[in-house]
């Protein structure tokens, strides 16, 4: 009988959409499994443990406007504390990861830090196809997934989920989330371009791990936005202004949820971050409510 490898680990919290970009590689390799080609490992199972500084246990909302590592707060209305996962404050984590930030993944004896890192670390050793297996496809995914980090998408990623999932209600700043729509729809009109060329993914035809960072980012915002419909339904919050025309973008919505490690590993955590039901067999999230 052979044995069992040991499993990945990764350090993060299903809530943070860096941690969903290596879930969702991680289930798409679970998808996979060992491919072709002499010398290629076979793909471990893994493991996710709980980890941040920012949100914890019962609650979605965050511990505090300026959290310091192993901080807490109190709800409003109730005397009970809420405190982050931690890991990220300990002396081995920082080991692991000296800028203590989530995801971090720990293959064997070795330990990868940032999201990105991460799933070239993870393509390039388990799934070479995932970058069009050589030097010139890896090339060609990088500068994508360097755009979402270039193009400043973790400054609109955080002030709308912010305001929209993890705010007190009636405490949300309409300037901001109004500011952080906008400015995913700025940023997104290039994905829009390029997709529009392509017809399919990023880089054509076939699913890269390019199409990783952005798939998360979409997530995230057409979350918010429908989170952001029901809130203005309730009367809490205006409903955020009209959207350009983005029909490139709605097919790969679309597409990306063809594939179930997408489901699994970050558009379902997405949803229900922002407490929105699970996705019915076969039922397709719209990009935005019309």
């Amino acid at each position: 009988m052979a044995m069992a490898l040991p499993a990945l680990r990764v350090y993060g919290r299903p809530s943070s959409s860096n941690t969903q970009k290596v879930l969702w590689l991680l289930h798409e390799l679970q998808a996979v499994g060992p491919g072709p080609g002499p010398g290629r490992p076979p793909v471990p199972s893994f493991e996710l443990t709980l980890a941040s500084a920012r949100l914890g246990h019962g609650s979605q909302l965050l511990v505090g406007s300026a959290v310091e590592e192993g901080g807490s707060a109190v709800e409003e209305g109730g005397n009970e504390k809420r405190e982050p996962f931690g890991v990220v404050d300990t002396a081995w984590y920082s080991k692991l990861c000296p800028t203590r930030t989530i995801p971090c993944l720990v293959d064997g004896d070795l330990a990868v830090w940032e999201s990105h890192s991460i799933l070239r670390y993870l393509c390039q050793k388990y799934a070479p196809e995932l970058h069009l297996g050589s030097i010139e496809g890896m090339a060609r995914c990088s500068p994508w997934m360097d755009w979402v980090l270039g193009s400043s998408f973790h400054e609109v990623n955080h002030h709308l989920i912010d305001q929209v999932a993890r705010t007190h209600t009636g405490k949300r700043k309409a300037s901001l989330m109004l500011e952080a729509h906008e400015g995913y729809a700025q940023r997104l009109q290039q994905a829009e371009k390029q997709l529009g060329e392509t017809g399919g993914f990023l880089l054509g035809d076939c699913f890269t791990m390019a199409d990783i960072p952005l798939g998360a980012e979409i997530s995230r915002w057409s979350c918010s936005l429908i989170r952001w419909a029901q809130l203005a339904a309730e009367g809490e919050v205006r409903p955020p202004r009209q959207l350009p025309a983005l029909p490139h973008l709605e097919r790969y919505f679309r597409c990306l949820q063809q594939r179930p490690a997408y489901l699994a590993g970050c558009l379902g955590p997405e949803r229900e971050h922002h407490q929105l039901q699970p996705l019915l067999a076969g039922e397709l999230q719209p990009l935005f409510l019309t």
